[in-house]
Order: C-alpha cells, then structure tokens, then sequence
C-alpha cells in the first residue's frame, strides 16, 4: 500500500463511526467514506495534517448528503428509524457504555431532530473529543457559533429520558420477557418492564408487511407483540446479536434475515421504544455491518 492509502486506512473507521452517527445510514456513510478516499487520493500537495483534511471533507459531504435524505424522507412509507449495526461487546464498561451511548436507535433519532450543523458540532466535540477550534475548521465557523451549535445540541439531548444503556443483565432481563410474549403470548413480565409511554416503531419503508403507524403506549404495544407478533414469528428462529451497542433480536425466517428489534431505556432501565427493523435493503446492510469497526474513540493525531 502507498502511504497515502496507509493513512486513509487507518481513519477509516472513526471517518465511517462519523458518517454513521451524522446519517444513520449504514450504506449512505460508507458512499461518504468511499467518495472521502476518491478526493483524498486525487489530493495534490503535501498536507501538515492530513486527518483534519479528511475530517472536513467527510463531515462537510455528510452535510450535504442531509439535505437530499430530509427531502427523500418527507415520502418515506411508514415510521424511518436509522439502520441497525451489528456490534459486539467491549471487554471494557467504560468503553462499551460509550460506545451504546453513542449508537443507540433512540440517540440517533434525537439527533434526527437537531439541524445538521447542530448535530455535526455536537458529534465532533462532544463524541469525538475535538476542540471548538478544530470544529470550527471543519464546519468554517467561528469557533464561538460553534460553541452554541453544541451546547444547544447536549440542551436538548440532556433533555431526554429515553437513550440511555442499562446494565448487560437488566437487557436480559428484558429480552426474556419479550420473547416470553412472542413464544406464549404472556406479556405480563414484559408490561413490568415497559414505560406506560412506551411506543412500538417498524421500519418497512413499504417494501414488506409491517405496522404503517407507530404503536403508543404500553397496553396497545403488549397487544402487538402477543396478538401479531407472537402470530407472525412463531415459528422464526430467534437469537440474541448485539445492535447499535446494546442488546438485541435477530429474527430469522429459515435463510433469510427477517427483522431486527433493538430497544431504547429511560434512566431507570424501563423500556422507552421498541424498534423494528424490517426494511429488505436495510436488513442487507446489517448482515455487512458486522465487518465494520464504527469507531469514536481513537485519537486523531
């Protein structure tokens, strides 16, 4: 490999953990990537610092590719969530907190309601560890509107009590009882654990039968999971995969990847959402995800 691929390689994880967070889309944030390495490549020059080159053409093409998906989601069939990932557990607490903290379902559909600009200087200081300065540079703002950028950002993401990740044990706990009602029907453990305000969303984006509508509230949402869900997966072969950080369903129909569920927690470890993904190119893109590393915490140098 030259040089110039040598560098690009090794940020090539945390550019993709990037695009992820900024897009939600696993397929849309490796295009952004792909494109960052076409430029990066037809570079002419010598840069004293070739990461925040790269950092600001990737962030920067993020950007612009949010004004194209806000239009394509105004006609998206049914609720949108961001593209599940497969992940695997850090060895580590600390950093596996950070890291579900940084991927859950539920903190990327709070970032959905931010403006692009808030949501770029939140991620680039906030999760991944840079200066207001360097934010600055990136977004070609004075380092001061991107210190506001941020702070109403964490406001209104401090604000919510739905994206936090509990401990490993009480997301068993949880599964237990979800496929306890999908197996039986019996979802009186499952009720305990769920917010009243929790909400059932199924992401088909029109392709495969799923609910249209986003479920709301705890009884209507344990009358899904017994009466449709238990009907319809009954005879699915369903397994425990780790998803955006936190634990998960992988619901398989024979060969095919059929759904993944994925959960979002208040403070208390309650279930907030349940989310279902059902979407066939969004699914595909799960099976590929597991090969990806979606990396926040590696330094820039």
């Amino acid at each position: 490999m030259t040089d110039k691929t040598i560098i690009f390689e090794e940020a090539r994880p945390r550019l993709l953990g990037l695009a992820y967070r900024l897009l939600g889309s696993v397929s849309d944030a490796q295009d952004v990537v792909q494109d960052t390495y076409l430029k990066w490549m037809g570079q002419q020059g010598a840069l004293d610092k070739p990461m925040a080159w790269l950092r600001r053409v990737c962030t920067n093409a993020c950007l612009d590719h949010l004004k194209s998906a806000h239009r394509r989601r105004v006609d998206y069939v049914g609720p949108w969530i961001p593209d599940h990932i497969q992940t695997e557990f850090s060895p580590s607490a600390e950093t596996q907190t950070e890291l579900a903290s940084s991927l859950t379902t539920a903190f990327l559909l709070l970032l959905e309601r931010l403006t692009p600009k808030e949501r770029a200087a939140y991620l680039l200081h906030d999760i991944f560890a840079m200066s207001f300065g360097e934010v600055s540079d990136i977004l070609d703002m004075q380092p001061a509107a991107c210190r506001k950028l941020a702070s109403r950002a964490r406001r209104f993401v401090g604000e919510s009590d739905t994206r936090h990740a509990p401990p490993k044990d009480r997301q068993e706990e949880l599964l237990a009882a979800f496929q306890r009602a999908l197996s039986t029907g019996d979802t009186s453990q499952l009720g305990k654990m769920l917010r009243d305000d929790s909400n059932l969303r199924a992401d088909s984006g029109g392709a495969v039968v799923a609910a249209r509508d986003v479920i709301e509230g705890r009884t209507d949402v344990c009358r899904f999971v017994a009466q449709v869900l238990q009907s319809s997966w009954r005879d699915m072969r369903i397994d425990t995969v780790e998803i955006n950080g936190g634990l998960g369903l992988r619901v398989r129909d024979g060969a095919s990847l059929h759904a993944t569920v994925s959960f979002g927690y208040d403070r208390q470890g309650n279930a907030s959402h349940v989310f279902i993904m059902r979407n066939p190119d969004k699914l595909l893109g799960f099976q590929r995800s597991s090969a990806i590393v979606w990396d926040c915490h590696r330094p820039y140098s």
